[in-house]
C-alpha cells in the first residue's frame, strides 16, 4: 500500500541529492513523486536531440531563478531500470535511479520543461511523494 509523505529541499540544496536522501532515509527502494511547489535556480532540463532512439539527450542549464511548476516522476533500484534508459541517464553515482520531469516558469511567464538532470531549490522546495513499497 503506497504511503503519502512530503519532504522539504532547503534553500541551496541539491533537489535530487536531497529527494534521494530522503527516499534513503525512508528506506524505499520504490517510490512516485507526484508534484513539487517552490522555487529553483541552476536547473538542468534535458530533452531529446532528435526523434528516433536510441535516445541522445542534450542539457540546457537555465541559471535564472524559476518557479517549480511541475515536477514528477520515479524512484526505483538501478537494477529495474530500462536498459535503454540507463545507458542516457548521468547520475550512476546515487544509490537510486530518480527519473524526474519538470516544468518551470522564468521571468515573463515563460516556461520550460523535460528531464530535471539537476538544479538547486531558490528558496525552498516542498515535493510531494508516493512510498510505494510492498508489505
Amino acid at each position: 500500500m503506497a504511503k503519502y509523505v512530503e519532504m522539504t529541499v532547503p534553500q541551496g540544496g541539491d533537489i535530487k541529492q536531497c529527494i534521494v536522501d530522503f527516499l534513503v532515509s525512508q528506506d524505499t527502494r520504490d517510490a512516485v513523486i507526484i508534484g513539487a511547489v517552490g522555487s529553483a535556480k541552476d536547473v538542468v532540463v534535458a530533452n531529446p536531440v532528435e526523434h528516433e532512439l536510441p535516445l541522445k539527450p542534450m542539457n540546457t542549464i537555465f541559471h535564472e531563478a524559476v518557479e517549480v511548476v511541475a515536477l514528477n516522476g520515479e524512484a526505483m533500484e538501478w537494477d529495474r531500470v530500462p536498459a535503454a534508459l540507463k545507458q542516457v541517464y548521468p547520475d550512476r553515482n546515487l544509490p537510486l535511479f530518480l527519473h524526474l520531469h519538470c516544468a518551470c516558469a522564468m521571468i515573463g511567464g515563460h516556461v520550460f520543461g523535460g528531464g530535471l538532470w539537476g538544479g538547486t531549490a531558490f528558496r525552498s522546495l516542498r515535493v510531494f511523494i508516493l512510498l510505494c513499497d510492498k508489505d
